[in-house]
């Protein structure tokens, strides 16, 4: 690759590569939190603050070290650069957290987050430097730099709405509070007394607990939406709902849902 070329790109290379990185640690760790506790119920807050140290990071860290890449750097034709790139996440998340709030701890808490980053920084950024279609593509149409850079919304927008509209099940136990309470006001109205409440739950993922062997009882109540649903021998036997548990009778009548099954 040329030098001309090589310039022109790699700044937008080098912060797709730390946006990917920033997604794909906020997507391990909502997996992983929803595995230990069931669902990523602070993830939202981790989207927000990583973001934020990401892009702090990127500023401080990573524009001037790309800047003095050169095209012919052996560096960028080995392997090297990943366990480097692992090793300098680490070194930028120690200085910026450790100067903020000066709490080993802290550090240690999130430091394999860091390290994550790091590593997916390395292969993306390794990987489309390198890559000659990429490299032209880039060159011969520079307007498509904008979708590169605007990629943290594309990510974010992607995880935290049109997935959670298009296949909402999927990402129920993953997404942050709000998203997840959206997706129960959107998902109760769908049924109605008689349906298969195993179909709720299984739209609804680890949610309706409370409801075992196709029976049992549930109220919730979230900032503008509020429900109680009793189920019997699979189905659904009482379902209320509204913006405001004040509109309906939310009392649980346990003679409903233990009804001996026909």
């Amino acid at each position: 690759m040329n030098t001309v070329k090589f310039n022109d790109i790699k700044q937008t290379i080098g912060f797709f590569a730390i946006s990917i990185a920033w997604a794909a640690m906020n997507f391990a760790n909502a997996i992983y939190i929803a595995i230990v506790d069931g669902k990523a119920t602070d993830s939202g807050v981790i989207i927000f603050w990583s973001g934020i140290f990401i892009l702090v990071s990127w500023i401080i860290f990573l524009i001037w070290p790309i800047a003095k890449i050169k095209s012919d750097s052996k560096l960028l034709k080995t392997k090297l650069f990943i366990p480097l790139a692992i090793i300098y996440a680490a070194i930028a998340y120690a200085v910026i957290i450790g100067s903020m709030f000066q709490s080993f701890e802290l550090l240690l808490i999130f430091l394999p987050q860091a390290l994550f980053v790091g590593l997916i920084f390395g292969i993306v950024f390794i990987g489309l430097i390198n890559s000659k279609r990429i490299a032209d593509f880039l060159y011969k149409k520079p307007l498509t730099k904008t979708l590169f850079f605007f990629s943290p919304v594309i990510l974010i927008s992607l995880f935290l709405y049109i997935i959670p509209m298009i296949a909402p099940s999927l990402v129920f136990r993953f997404v942050p509070n709000p998203v997840r309470t959206k997706i129960i006001a959107n998902t109760i109205p769908k049924y109605k007394v008689g349906d298969d409440v195993e179909q709720l739950k299984n739209e609804l993922p680890g949610y309706l607990a409370h409801i075992k062997n196709g029976s049992g009882n549930m109220f919730a109540t979230m900032e503008n939406f509020a429900f109680v649903l009793q189920a019997n021998c699979g189905k659904i036997v009482r379902l209320e709902y509204s913006e405001n548990h004040l509109d309906f009778d939310n009392t649980i009548y346990g003679s409903i849902s233990e009804k001996p099954c026909p």
